[in-house]
């Protein structure tokens, strides 16, 4: 007889990810001919874009298909470092930078690095499930810290939090996933200021740093202190290369050697073609502008779509409307369904996805996410609908 398995001890506090059980009743949907509408996926039905795709290509025909630096090529590391010195006026040196096979491993390398078992984790809710989770999986013990009504960082919340028991860490998202919220630059410096007054780290999660809309300004939360703010990246949004997988990380060498400590034994390199091609187009301001500035008119476009489908809904409650990312976040309560039950009932009887609130936190359990970053208009237009006849014969 074969040895039972046992599962290690700092998976015990972790949840399976939710999210794959509606892909998965998804597929089988589609496997019996249903035409399923994602709106729940995080992705892009975007192309690659054809500057960056010749530049990865040119790297593949060129020979840049070896190992690189395990912390990314030099010349990337420098691009990055340049564009934050001429966005946000702040001086980090190639070192001070790290590139990653997408912001999740770098992320989880924080985690690793800079957490012991029992340290206390504060982190935003609602916010990316991964954030607590991963934190979970370093033996932290996680606190969720509900947003304002308004989907903004709560300055007061955190301010008991850090009166009563400074934690080693917090996780804050701007802009978020998945409220589609842009943090107000008062309360992101308040709580960088809070934290840096109480020896915590601060970790900020920019992914979603250059969607954003109505003249949205993004607060990096870097410009407010250097030494305790660790920056989270991506190219995965703007560039819509999500399954390219390359993500940077951005932090004073003292943070950066334990991150960079647990990387060397994670990953040898991010992807070298990948890199070569984020490293040309970073050097070639014209063409970020011209990429950045098409996705966001491709996706502020579907968000008004959608907002224009999905706030008639009878028992839909907008609270907020995003400003940023790709999702709506709406309430659902009114309907006589919590999130959960609404998204399973409606992915069966009507062949729609998205995401129940509970997957992102405690604080929103009757919301769904509704991402239309993978949906063209027509398909948002369709989802609207077959959800009102859902509602309507109920």
């Amino acid at each position: 007889m074969p040895k039972s398995v046992k599962t290690a001890s700092r998976l015990q506090e972790v949840s399976p990810s939710g999210l794959r059980e509606f892909f998965e009743i998804g597929a089988k949907l589609e496997a019996k001919g249903i035409d399923v509408i994602s709106l729940g996926i995080g992705d892009l039905d975007l192309p690659l874009p054809p500057f960056l795709g010749d530049a990865i290509a040119d790297a593949f025909a060129t020979g840049h298909t070896h190992y690189s630096s395990n912390a990314g090529i030099y010349e990337l590391r420098q691009a990055i470092a340049d564009r934050y010195e001429s966005t946000y006026n702040l001086k980090y040196t190639p070192e001070e930078v790290l590139v990653t096979c997408g912001a999740l491993e770098g992320l989880l390398d924080i985690m690793l690095g800079h957490l012991n078992p029992g340290d206390r984790v504060l982190v935003q809710d609602p916010a990316f499930g991964y954030f607590a989770n991963q934190a979970k999986m370093a033996g932290a013990k996680v606190e969720l810290i509900p947003m304002t009504p308004d989907f903004d960082l709560d300055v007061i919340r955190y301010q008991k939090e850090f009166e009563t028991n400074p934690p080693q860490m917090i996780i804050i998202n701007s802009p978020c996933n998945p409220t589609g919220s842009v943090a107000s630059r008062k309360n992101v410096k308040d709580i960088v200021e809070q934290a840096r007054d109480h020896d915590t780290i601060v970790i900020s999660d920019e992914c979603y740093e250059f969607l954003r809309y109505d003249g949205q300004k993004h607060t990096c939360s870097a410009e407010f202190d250097y030494d305790n703010v660790i920056i989270v990246n991506s190219f995965s949004k703007a560039f819509a290369m999500t399954g390219l997988r390359l993500g940077y990380i951005i932090a004073p060498v003292h943070l950066m050697q334990p991150i960079y400590q647990v990387h060397q034994y994670n990953t040898a390199c991010a992807p070298t073609p990948i890199q070569v091609g984020a490293m040309r187009v970073l050097s070639n301001p014209n063409a970020v502008e011209g990429i950045i500035g098409t996705h966001r008119n491709v996706l502020d476009d579907r968000r008004k779509v959608a907002l224009e489908c999905f706030k008639p809904i009878k028992g839909f409650k907008f609270t907020y409307e995003p400003v940023a990312g790709f999702y709506l976040f709406p309430n659902v309560n009114e309907t006589g369904m919590t999130g959960p039950e609404f998204a399973i009932t409606l992915l069966e009887e009507s062949g729609v996805i998205v995401v129940p609130g509970d997957q992102f936190g405690s604080a929103y359990p009757d919301n769904i996410r509704i991402s239309v970053g993978s949906a063209p208009p027509n398909r948002i237009r369709e989802a609207a609908s077959r959800i009102s006849k859902f509602l309507k014969d109920k």
